[in-house]
Formats: C-alpha cells, sequence, structure tokens
C-alpha cells in the first residue's frame, strides 16, 4: 500500500501541482480544499501533512495545533505566500518540520517532502519498537537460555541505565543490532528515537553531511537544511554499525562529538549540542585494525567504555530453542498463520548444525522451511540438505561407523549415493528429494532407473 501525502490548500491550482509532484515520489494523495476538510481526513495512514496557513473554516494553525496533538508522528510542512514567512516561522516553533513559500520552487518542494516522509517513517518505526517492547512481544527482544546469554543480560541490565558508551563485538549474523535495540529499550532513553546507522553504506562524499547534517547552499545539491543523524538521535541513542568501516576521514570528527558532544552543520557556524548515547557494533579486530593504521586508537577508547562480545550461535546452542520459539511467532504475526514448531528430530539436527551464519541463518532456514511445512509444524524434510547432510554423513547407519570420504570414488558411485541419502532423508518422497537435489522429478525418475534404485 502507498504511503498517503495530505495536501490542503483552497485553491485547485495549488492542489493539482502539489499533487502531480508528490505522486512522483511514489505516494498516494489525499487533497482538502479547506481547514475542517483536512482535520476530518486526517489519519494513521497519512505519512506527511501539506497544509496552508490561509485556509477559510480552519486556518494552517489550527490544523497543526490539531495534528500534533492527534496524530504527532506525522510531519507537517507549512505552505505560506511571500508575506507569510513570519507566519510560517512561528508554525515552526510550534511542531511543523519545514515551510515552502508560493511561488514554489519545485526541486526545494520535493527535496523537503522527501526528507518530511523519511522522517514518518523513521517515527513510526520507532514507536512500534516501543509498543512490542512495552508490551512484552515474544517476538522482539534478545533472548537466550545458554548460561553465557543469562550472564550478558545481567551485564545489559547494569549498564542500560548509564549514560556511558558501549561497544559491541561480534561476528556477523550474531544480534548486535537486536542487543543495541534491547539496551536502549532498557534505558531511560527508551521514549526518545532509536537511529541505526550503517558505517559501510555511507557514501564518501557525503558521510559528513549523513552524520551530522547541512545547511541550505553549503554544496552542490544541498537545496535545504538537512538534519542529520545525531540531531534525529536528540534525546535517544545512536547505534553505529560495522563501526570498523567507518571512513578515515570521519573518525577525527566521530572523536571529537565523542569527547565534546557538540558539532557543526556542514556550512554552519552555530555549534550545536547532542544528547545523544552512542552504541557502536563491529565484526571485526578493531585491534587489528589499530595496527593496521586503519582504524584510531584513540576513538577505539573513546568507544569502548563498556565492552559486549557476543559469542556465535554455534557455542551457545541452548539458545537454539528459545530463539527457534521467537523467530517462529514473528513469521506467524507477519503471516496470519497458524502456530508454527519444530519436530523434536529436525531440532536435534538443528543443534548439530554449526550455523556459520548465526541468528540471521537460523532466520533464514525457519522462513523458507515454515513456507513449506504442513500443520504448522517444520518436519526434518523441510530443513536444508547442508543440515541434514552433517549428521546424516556421522550416522552410523549410513558410514558403517566411519565418515565416508568420497575421495577417488566414482562418479556414478557418489551419484548414486547422493541419491539413496537423500530419499532415505526425505522418506522416500521422489518430489522433495528432487527438490533438494536441484533436478526435476523426471531427471529424478530417470537416475533412479539407471541406478538400479526404485
Amino acid at each position: 500500500m502507498k504511503k498517503q501525502i495530505l495536501i490542503a490548500d483552497d485553491e485547485e491550482v495549488i492542489r493539482r501541482l502539489l499533487a502531480y509532484n508528490v505522486e512522483k515520489l511514489g505516494a498516494s494523495v489525499v487533497l482538502a480544499s479547506n481547514g475542517r476538510e483536512a482535520i476530518e481526513l486526517m489519519t494513521e495512514e497519512i505519512l506527511v501533512a501539506l497544509i496552508d496557513l490561509k485556509m477559510p473554516l480552519v486556518d494552517g494553525m489550527g490544523c497543526l495545533k490539531h495534528f500534533k496533538e492527534k496524530f504527532p508522528d506525522t510531519p507537517v510542512i507549512m505552505i505560506s505566500a511571500a508575506g507569510q514567512v513570519k507566519d510560517a516561522v512561528m508554525a515552526m516553533k510550534q511542531g511543523a518540520f519545514e515551510y515552502v513559500t508560493k511561488p514554489f520552487d519545485l526541486d526545494e518542494l520535493v527535496c523537503v517532502v522527501q526528507q518530511a516522509m523519511r522522517l514518518g517513517r523513521s517515527l513510526r518505526e520507532t514507536n512500534q519498537l516501543k509498543s512490542a517492547f512495552a508490551t512484552s512481544q515474544p517476538a522482539v527482544g534478545f533472548v537466550g537460555a545458554s548460561a553465557f546469554t543469562s550472564c550478558l543480560l545481567q551485564q545489559v541490565a547494569r549498564i542500560a541505565p548509564l549514560q556511558s558508551t558501549i561497544l559491541i563485538s561480534g561476528e556477523s549474523g550474531t544480534g548486535k543490532s537486536l542487543l543495541a535495540r534491547t539496551i536502549h529499550y532498557s534505558s531511560p532513553r527508551a521514549r526518545e528515537p532509536f537511529v541505526s546507522v550503517s558505517c559501510p553504506s555511507l557514501p564518501r562524499e557525503l558521510i559528513e553531511s549523513e552524520m551530522f547534517g547541512h545547511e541550505k547552499g553549503a554544496f552542490t545539491g544541498a537545496l535545504q537544511r538537512r538534519l542529520g543523524r545525531v540531531e534525529t538521535a536528540e534525546g535517544g541513542t545512536l547505534f553505529l554499525d560495522e563501526i570498523g568501516d567507518l571512513s578515515l576521514h570521519l573518525q577525527p570528527k566521530l572523536l571529537t562529538f565523542l569527547q565534546e558532544r557538540r558539532f557543526q552543520r556542514i556550512g554552519g557556524s552555530e555549534v550545536l549540542e547532542a544528547d545523544v548515547r552512542v552504541i557502536a557494533a563491529t565484526n571485526v579486530d578493531l585491534q587489528e585494525k589499530i595496527r593496521a593504521r586503519e582504524f584510531r586508537e584513540d576513538l577505539y577508547f573513546r568507544l569502548n567504555v563498556f565492552s559486549l562480545h557476543l559469542e556465535p550461535l554455534r557455542k551457545r546452542t541452548d539458545d537454539i530453542p528459545p530463539l527457534t520459539t521467537q523467530i517462529l511467532q514473528r513469521i506467524q504475526k507477519e503471516r496470519g498463520c497458524e502456530p508454527l514448531s519444530v519436530e523434536p528430530e529436525a531440532l536435534d539436527l538443528m543443534l548439530a548444525h554449526s550455523w556459520p551464519g548465526n541468528v540471521r541463518e537460523l532466520e533464514n532456514v525457519l522462513e523458507r522451511a515454515s513456507a513449506f511445512c504442513e500443520g504448522g509444524i517444520i518436519r526434518v524434510q523441510q530443513l536444508p540438505l547442508e543440515i541434514n547432510a552433517q549428521v546424516s554423513s556421522q550416522s552410523p547407519e549410513t558410514t558403517s561407523g566411519a565418515q565416508m570420504s568420497l575421495a577417488g570414488l566414482p562418479l556414478e558411485e557418489i551419484e548414486k549415493a547422493a541419491l539413496q541419502q537423500t530419499l532415505k532423508l526425505c522418506r522416500g518422497n521422489k518430489s522433495e528429494a528432487a527438490r533438494r537435489l536441484g533436478i526435476t522429478e523426471k531427471t529424478i525418475y530417470n537416475k533412479l532407473k539407471r541406478h538400479g534404485l526404485r
């Protein structure tokens, strides 16, 4: 479903002009010819509202007041005539996101609407997470039953109320981002934004602007003042994911910010203060990065006030059952399907798997398996071949007590063994065996006939 933009102006030409340009952004528009109609049409589905200051029945300021009280997560952009700039500034002081002036600079208009849409989405995502944590949803939060996770969560309970910077380390997919969110929503900052920044994804030429923002005209293409991630996270938590990949160019500026909690937008002279807690995460050895002169040692010590390390899933297999329950509950909620579970034999195979992709791999396996299971129960047949093969290759029934080596065997024998083991794994279901082997049903029947198998 497309996000909706509310446009309220008493001039039909203006409404049509705005609607034409907004629809280019992939949004649908809801049009109102006066303030009363705008208030009646306003719903939770509206992502951004563009409101004219001067309208009949209810003016723009009246609409703004109503929207901020009833729909605080919807950014409001005020539309003003050339002589109404003072009123527009007053509206911003009362909570408007920004204002645009008639006659419109269409590039500037589109830029402002895009920024407002990003903010609207961010506010909604933040509030959804707050709601999930507040109601103790089983599909949200860092869970586990291992001694390691129990100790880790005790540490989290102690440091979450503090304001200190935290550095989380661990392999990719171990749940560093989720742990950071758990810390945030367990802290006094839980009602404020959680802003996540993926350091490798920030373009080098725009990285400082993304972090600290810029003023209008600061560089080519800066058509409007833009708030950076630091300002967006005001009062809350700034999560710097994969900090080890942060550009050397930005590292000194981040260090200065961590030391002073002050910054400047690009092109601006005003020194701004920020009240944010910083949590950083890395999947690389920062000490190695320091030795390679790819990461500043002083920045490392500023980040590493409190250090939390996440063990890979293969070292905390007791976490697999509660993680599986949590993930399946989330899938059930998203799909609106029957309750999902895993049969004991399948769970045993999952416990024996090494999980090189960690929790992320577990999520992917359960997403796929749950799509093919019947009766809401994930069975051995639905698990990927790499999970079954790891155990079956060590099974006494198939290897006579020793793992079979394929080295030196004729390809015909290897193919025959693969067919036999896969059919056994799939309990004789040839269609399922063909799917797992990546061949068609016709091909598997031909191969079975050639090898003298039924």
